[in-house]
């Protein structure tokens, strides 16, 4: 495999140009070749002529191209022009798709799209370039991650070099598609792939929930206008006209499911309401975020090791164009090392694609640097060399902002360790170290909402006050954490159970998904193995318990009264036993 670029002159034939790629594919070494063509120029006419030059120079219709907001030459932007990738391929074959009418079509085209990747022998990875900017991809997405796992997926969407350009486009030697998706092929048997996303923006302060969300349309978070977030924490105006330019560097990272996926907002409207480049669902949390130096250059430089390992013979950067803006002067700062170990092209996009190799599902990215490394057969003995960032060039402004990010983000850690302490100061019993009474209340209304079975059990340290009074506080205290103990080895193979301290020497235990049998059973085990134990200083200690079992959704006071009157009769009874109270079931 070896890629050759070429920057194009508009000036001069295009055939000519491509002497030193006629030249190599003509050795007959190379079984296919494909073309890339990244421009930031917007003459599609051109452009069109372009490729339909490079199909009857080299008798080849792998050819692609897209829109640019910067192309990227061995790991440098350069000025809006064109750029020409040409990867030559020793054994692999190549492929490319159309598909016509993607808007509007979305779940068709991705089922459509599975099938055909599957139907690929010894596919390796498969590109997606198109205007995915004005896509519903959410469900397109789900339905392309449907298809065999091994399979890499990466792409990018095409757009121009300012915000809010027109020119996002797509091109081949039949002319600009505004509605197309191109997708290209990869596969062969030895041919192997290397890529994964780089991000470093950081998290600002606690999240916000998605309350009201349709796709790329975010309305409400918390309930409230989205806008009044950027309003509240950054003083972004909505009526201004350049707010999203000003929202632009600080974007939101939706999380779900332990996934962290940034969105940068392309528009604010006057109602609140964002629109994002790339979409968000009702329930995710929201955080705003902002691009810290030392992060970004910390998290590139492992990509680099770890494409250095992979020792491919061609790589692709598809970067975000909002990464572009936040660096400005210093945009080739955190790509220029990977040209140090083979030969690297690439775009700046409007949106990044890429598959998560965990879970298999396609994800779409904003804010992100995509390092797509590519290699025919194993990889050589030689060793390549060791490359890294060079941050030394971020001076004067830049270098305070690395230091301002630095200092936010260490005051944010220790926000958070301070907020994740009250957090769990306010939810657990001080003492015991187990729930208190506010957190148990929280979880025992989530269950009765949740419906289906449950069962709670009140429990009361008989003659307590007995223990304070003869042996001191300090004694009594031991009990009741000594008492936790036996309370957490009790729970130990009943899913959900959660324990908590009511009071004084009253405790909850809930169990989900335990019916009146299962329940007794466990209190009268409880109250046997409580009895057994042998208190140090106190010696022998019993328990009385209140059982119920609720069926579907209850009021909470109900049920708390109804467990109370049976932990009373057990009292009432003698104590150290379990009474239980009448099952309640909806409706009653």
């Amino acid at each position: 495999m070896r890629q050759i670029l070429v920057e194009i002159n508009r000036n001069a034939p295009a055939a000519d140009q491509l002497a030193d790629i006629q030249k190599a594919y003509g050795t007959g070494k190379y079984k296919n070749i494909l073309f890339h063509i990244f421009s930031g120029i917007a003459d599609e006419e051109w452009l069109v002529q372009l490729a339909q030059t490079i199909e009857q120079c080299f008798g080849t219709k792998h050819i692609v191209g897209t829109m640019s907001a910067g192309e990227i030459k061995d790991g440098m932007m350069i000025e809006p022009g064109v750029l020409v990738s040409a990867i030559l391929f020793e054994r692999s074959e190549i492929s490319i798709l159309r598909i016509d009418g993607v808007k509007g079509r979305e779940i068709e085209i991705g089922k459509q799209l599975k099938e055909a990747l599957d139907a690929v022998p010894d596919l390796k990875a498969a590109e997606l370039l198109f205007p995915g900017t004005e896509t519903d991809t959410e469900h397109m997405y789900a339905e392309i991650s449907r298809c065999r796992k091994e399979i890499e997926i990466f792409g990018g969407y095409p757009g121009g070099h300012k915000l809010n350009s027109p020119e996002h486009f797509i091109f081949d030697g039949t002319g600009a598609m505004y509605n197309t998706m191109l997708v290209i092929t990869y596969a062969g048997k030895d041919l192997h792939f290397d890529m994964d996303k780089s991000i470093g923006w950081i998290s600002l302060g606690m999240p916000f929930k998605v309350t009201k969300a349709e796709g790329k349309h975010l309305i409400e978070l918390d309930g409230k206008p989205a806008a009044e977030a950027y309003e509240k924490f950054l003083q972004i105006d909505r009526k201004k006209h350049n707010n999203a330019e000003e929202a632009f560097e600080f974007p939101l990272m939706a999380v779900q499911n332990g996934e962290e996926r940034l969105r940068s907002v392309v528009h604010i409207e006057e109602d609140g309401s964002f629109w994002l480049h790339g979409f968000v669902k009702e329930g995710m949390n929201i955080y705003l975020t902002y691009g810290d130096p030392t992060n970004i250059v910390g998290i590139v430089n492992e990509r680099l090791e770890a494409m250095r390992r992979f020792k491919p013979q061609a790589i692709f950067l598809y970067s975000c164009v909002v990464r572009k803006t936040f660096w400005e002067d210093f945009v080739d700062m955190e790509m220029k090392p990977f040209a140090k170990l083979c030969s690297t092209c690439g775009f700046h996009t409007w949106g990044e694609i890429l598959r998560n190799s965990r879970t298999g599902e396609l994800d779409e990215n904003n804010i992100t640097m995509l390092s797509i490394g590519m290699r025919e057969g194993d990889a050589p003995a030689e060793e390549l060399p060791e490359v890294r960032v060079d941050d030394t060039v971020l001076q004067g402004q830049a270098s305070v902002l690395r230091r301002l990010t630095r200092l936010v983000s260490t005051t944010m850690e220790e926000l958070q360790k301070a907020h994740s302490r009250l957090t769990y100061l306010a939810e657990h019993d001080a003492l015991t170290g187990i729930y208190n009474r506010g957190k148990m209340e929280h979880l025992i209304e989530n269950a009765l909402r949740k419906g289906g079975t449950s069962s709670l059990v009140m429990i009361d340290l008989d003659f307590f006050k007995h223990v304070n009074d003869t042996h001191g506080h300090d004694v009594g205290d031991s009990v009741l954490c000594e008492l936790t103990g036996i309370f957490q080895s009790a729970v130990q193979g009943y899913t959900g159970a959660q324990i908590g301290r009511w009071g004084g020497e009253e405790f909850f235990i809930l169990l989900p998904e335990v019916d009146e049998q299962k329940a007794e059973a466990f209190a009268e085990t409880l109250r046997r193995t409580v009895d057994a134990h042998v208190f140090p200083t106190v010696g022998h200690l019993t328990i009385s318990q209140g059982v119920i079992t609720v069926h579907n959704y209850q009021e909470r006071k109900r049920v708390y009264i109804q467990v109370d009157d049976a932990l009373y009769k057990a009292k009432e009874a003698g104590r150290n036993r379990v009474e239980q109270a009448p099952s309640l079931f909806e409706g009653e």
